[in-house]
């Protein structure tokens, strides 16, 4: 019992780096690092989201229900591998060209998630861990897509705080374009009826 506590700390000292692990792409276009959310910030702000409208879509939707503790599940541990590696800005994207840098980052998650569950000892824990990293990846079910929509709509409402603070908005215009592009797949009523709203207070902050 004693080693199955101590393989959990472990792993709780893993996760917390990503308190000290400062988004990337807020440094690359000139936010100082004081300013700088962490992985963790983004992590909790994502869930939070996740939780508040998952609850909103079923209870508008009673025939489309999403399974909120998969949501909860997929938003907390969405970006928890980044622990093992670092959080990469889309430049990197660019660099390798989508193709490429989809296989890469796959291939550092599976990593990642990997060395995470060796710590995990119960077989039943592990598995269920892993399917939710599954999931993340593969984006098969309502639930791990919704997440993914709402991780880009966290960017745009964190792009809004930074222009809130007086950093000029020219500075997040790719995070807006990038974003708004994935998002027009989106087929959530709940996230899609949010973006308008973001928009208007991203001009009402400019003038």
């Amino acid at each position: 019992m004693e080693e199955l506590y101590q393989l959990i700390y472990g792993f709780i000292k893993s996760a917390i780096q990503l308190k000290r692990l400062p988004r990337q792409g807020w440094i690359r276009v000139g936010v100082p690092l004081s300013e700088v959310e962490s992985v963790a910030d983004h992590a909790y702000n994502t869930a939070m989201l996740s939780l508040l409208l998952c609850d909103l879509h079923n209870a508008l939707n009673e025939d489309k229900q999403l399974d909120a503790e998969l949501v909860m599940r997929i938003a907390i541990v969405h970006d928890l591998p980044e622990c093992k590696y670092q959080d990469f800005d889309r430049q990197v994207e660019i660099l390798l060209g989508q193709d490429k840098y989809q296989e890469f980052k796959s291939r550092l998650l599976t990593t990642a998630s990997t060395e995470l569950l060796s710590l995990v000892l119960n077989e039943d824990v592990k598995n269920m861990w892993k399917e939710t990293f599954d999931e993340i990846q593969s984006k098969e079910s309502l639930e791990s897509q919704f997440v993914a929509y709402v991780d880009k709509m966290e960017v745009l409402i964190q792009a809004l705080s930074y222009e809130s603070l007086g950093y000029h908005a020219t500075l997040f215009d790719d995070f807006w374009k990038t974003s708004k592009e994935y998002l027009k797949g989106c087929p959530f009523e709940v996230i899609n009826e949010l973006i308008p709203v973001l928009e208007y207070e991203r001009v009402e902050i400019s003038e």
